[in-house]
């Protein structure tokens, strides 16, 4: 197993990005980012996903199993069974007692500073992947991408990959490290201690679940995934292969962890031109319709796996990992 991967790699000096100016950089991301999460958890109109585990583990603390609310029921208004592990909503905990604006806020917003922190640990550029509609798409709908990149960057946080099992675990496989497993690993059976058979529980309520299909099931679009298996000894490769065989909403934000293949700043704006055109594209063809995962694949397959794809296998093959953000090349 190899050791953590962190930004940078190479020692820095400590003028290059002083202190202060990226306390500053990080509070603004984290503020801007917890208004529109708040304002959008009280929009009249709009369900954030959030609501979901926020809810859920309320009523978890009242008694009740989570895994047996369902539209209808007293004191569930929404929509669908909770489909998010328990792992996810005892991460939640913390802020369950809160209003769910200010808990999406902070359930946003603390992640995002966190990332605009260590992005900026050498230079500035890095923080082009917060300009993503990848983040933008997660910080509106309340989220976990932002939480399992910052795992993998700073696997302290590693803890948040068990409430996110599926992406978490590639996640994990692109940049494996003892902390963040250790982290996922103890979230883990602590859920099982408090609830045994929620597993089971979960899974089944899962059965419920449409339109969440492994990337590389895509027809047509979805097979040339496999040839990253060409570069497996690259972290960035095997980032992107992970990704791609596990279910997941192909609906943009579940897809953040991708832009970690950009080594260089060249690298980073190819990704999100990509990014921004094929979201562009769906948005102009498909609102006010837009919210369909079904009519969303082949643009999040074209503006996100494909380009990242190309990135891995125009590189040389490596011999050891690549880093997230080769920074020295800036």
């Amino acid at each position: 197993m190899s050791h953590p991967v962190a930004i940078p790699l190479h020692h820095a000096d400590p003028a290059t990005q002083p202190r202060v100016a990226r306390a500053l950089i990080a509070l603004s991301v984290g503020l801007a980012t917890a208004w529109i999460a708040g304002t959008m958890a009280i929009h009249p109109h709009f369900t954030s996903d959030f609501h979901f585990w926020h809810l859920a583990t309320r009523r978890w603390l009242e008694g009740m199993n989570p895994y047996s609310l369902r539209p209808g029921m007293a004191g569930w208004p929404l929509d669908d069974p909770i489909f998010y592990p328990l792992p996810a909503l005892i991460f939640t905990i913390p802020v369950a007692w809160m209003p769910a604006s200010i808990a999406a806020a902070l359930f946003v917003g603390i992640p995002a500073a966190l990332l605009a922190w260590r992005l900026t640990r050498e230079a500035l550029w890095p923080l082009l992947l917060l300009t993503s509609p990848a983040f933008l798409a997660a910080v509106t709908t309340g989220q976990w991408s932002p939480w399992l990149v910052l795992a993998v960057l700073w696997p302290a946080f590693g803890v948040a990959l068990a409430a996110k099992p599926t992406l978490g675990l590639a996640c994990w496989i692109g940049r494996p490290s003892r902390g963040a497993a250790v982290g996922a690993l103890a979230l883990g059976v602590a859920s099982l201690v408090l609830m045994p058979d929620w597993p089971a529980r979960w899974l089944a309520n899962l059965n419920e679940v449409v339109a969440h299909p492994a990337p590389i099931m895509i027809p047509w679009l979805g097979w040339p995934l496999a040839l990253a298996a060409l570069r497996w000894r690259s972290a960035d490769a095997r980032l992107v292969l992970a990704l791609a065989c596990v279910p997941q909403l192909l609906l943009f934000s579940d897809q953040f962890p991708l832009l970690l293949v950009a080594r260089t700043r060249r690298e980073a704006l190819a990704l999100l031109l990509a990014n921004w055109l094929s979201f562009a594209l769906w948005w102009h063809r498909y609102f006010p319709h837009a919210g369909s995962p079904l009519l969303a694949q082949p643009y999040v397959l074209i503006g996100w796996y494909l380009p990242a794809l190309f990135l891995v296998l125009r590189r040389p093959a490596e011999r050891q990992p690549g880093p997230p953000i080769d920074l020295s090349r800036a």
